[in-house]
């Protein structure tokens, strides 16, 4: 009776700890969801961005170009 009792209690114990590792495991890949989603969202705002100044380059003259270019030297 007592081998039985036993053997049940490892048994949960065992289930425990598998359902423990898949919540962690779930979390985890969660995690890296969350984290990827978080960089492309970044690159979309920088992509964006860009291409909002390379149409403000490209609308500009060639001494338009050149004269932003020249302010941004170091003195």
């Amino acid at each position: 009776m007592m081998s039985w009792i036993s053997l049940a209690l490892t048994l949960l114990r065992i289930t425990n700890q598998i359902m423990t590792w898949a919540r962690e495991r779930e979390l985890i890949s969660e995690g890296y969801d969350k984290a990827i989603a978080e960089v492309s969202q970044s690159i979309l705002i920088k992509t964006t961005a860009g291409k909002a100044i390379m149409e403000k380059v490209n609308a500009m003259s060639d001494e338009e170009v050149d004269a932003g270019l020249r302010g941004l030297e170091p003195e």
